[in-house]
């Protein structure tokens, strides 16, 4: 039974279990795990972490602070919706990082019309360029490179990186917002800056992302 791995594994003191265990690791990195990543540091088999891993999530339900969520083919905790606003006091002051409008479109297009070049993200935002977000974007990890089209130039093609589910709290890139519920205009950047204020906060530090001033 699981309970006894529960229990008779070394890797915590007196008292300690699966749960508390996988606890304490999400909450020491902040960050992603994934289910091989947690075997390495556990030692225990696929099904027994799975079932800690539901076990974990049933644990953090309200009132509890902190929520298991399931993105970028891993686990995180994330601070609980319920205290959004409460967290938004602590993290004022780092909000500096904030995608702004022009990124947040740039990136939408970029997730909604993979793979895609520069020439081709110009012409959708009707920009002459969109250098300086592409790179703010690649700087951020949440796009990256992935080949030259073959074409006159062979331009660079761009597309989501793993960084991209992990900011807007995605399990799959097919988890994005349908455009078709967005009615007419820039349906991609619409769609995304929505999803966007729906992220309960990333890791346990509850850092929020959102849309500051605007760039061209």
């Amino acid at each position: 039974m699981m309970e006894e791995f529960f229990y008779q594994e070394s890797l915590w003191s007196e008292g300690g279990d699966l749960v508390g265990a996988l606890e304490a690791l999400f909450t020491a990195t902040g960050e992603t795990l994934t289910l091989e990543r947690l075997r390495e540091l556990t030692g225990l088999g696929e099904g027994v972490v799975r079932q800690g891993i539901e076990a974990l999530s049933e644990r953090c339900q309200p009132p509890r602070g902190v929520r298991l969520l399931e993105v970028g083919g891993g686990w995180r905790l994330a601070t609980a919706p319920e205290y959004a606003s409460l967290v938004a006091k602590l993290v004022t002051t780092l909000r500096s990082g904030r995608l702004t409008p022009a990124q947040l479109e740039t990136l939408a297009i970029i997730a909604y019309r993979q793979p895609i070049t520069m020439p081709e993200i110009c012409e959708f935002r009707g920009v002459t360029s969109v250098s300086n977000q592409v790179r703010s974007l690649l700087e951020r990890e949440l796009i990256m490179p992935i080949g030259r089209r073959r074409v006159v130039g062979r331009p660079m093609m761009y597309a989501t990186a793993a960084g991209f589910l992990l900011h807007f709290g995605l399990k799959d890139i097919q988890d994005l917002p349908k455009l078709a519920d967005f009615g007419e205009g820039n349906l991609e950047a619409l769609a995304l800056s929505q999803l966007e204020t729906e992220i309960p906060g990333e890791g346990v530090g509850g850092l929020f992302s959102g849309i500051e001033a605007s760039e061209n």
